[in-house]
């Protein structure tokens, strides 16, 4: 199985995000038992980097600031529903993408009554090292997020979340209390 860790940071000089890929392999058992441990609110990068202090009985210091959290959803019935849409996948990778989908709801609902964008969606998986279960974020979105009519899916599965509606392209959480 395939690891990627991803750090994204701005450019000051032109605003364009620029991403560097480094990749380790390990084996399946050994991304599972990671993936478990690590917890959903710990991004891969900052499990090793613990990983790596305990062994050296060291405290990890990151030179930058580390991105702001993403709000942990906590709420099994929202991670139940999302488990039951007929979307693709089994074992550790579905796991992964039903961590990102709760990730990306976490972040709309910390901005309540603000439109999100496709690209702030990204960049939340990006910037935290989410794991979105494919080769790429296009594909993950293509796949299990966007609508798509040729795999059944007539709707966008973040507006099938409670409180999330599209508009146009973006999406907004509203509290069902209003």
């Amino acid at each position: 199985m395939r690891m990627e860790l991803y750090d994204a940071y701005m450019s000051a000089d032109n605003d364009a995000v620029s991403m560097t890929d480094t990749s380790i392999r390990v084996s399946e058992d050994l991304a599972d038992e990671l993936y478990r441990r690590k917890g959903r609110s710990t991004s891969y990068e900052e499990y090793l980097w613990q990983l790596i202090a305990e062994a050296d009985g060291t405290e990890h210091q990151p030179s930058d600031e580390p991105p702001e959290p993403v709000e942990s959803v906590g709420d099994s019935d929202t991670e139940s529903l999302l488990r039951s849409f007929d979307l693709p996948g089994t074992g550790s990778k579905f796991d992964a993408r039903v961590e990102t989908a709760l990730a990306f709801y976490g972040y709309l609902r910390a901005r309540e009554g603000e439109p999100v964008s496709k690209a702030e969606l990204q960049s939340v998986a990006d910037d935290h090292d989410l794991d979105v279960g494919y080769g790429s974020f296009r594909s993950f979105w293509t796949n299990w997020i966007k609508k798509n009519v040729s795999q059944g899916r007539e709707e966008n599965t973040l507006a099938r979340l409670p409180g999330v509606s599209m508009d146009g392209d973006e999406y907004v959480y509203r509290s069902e209390n209003e």
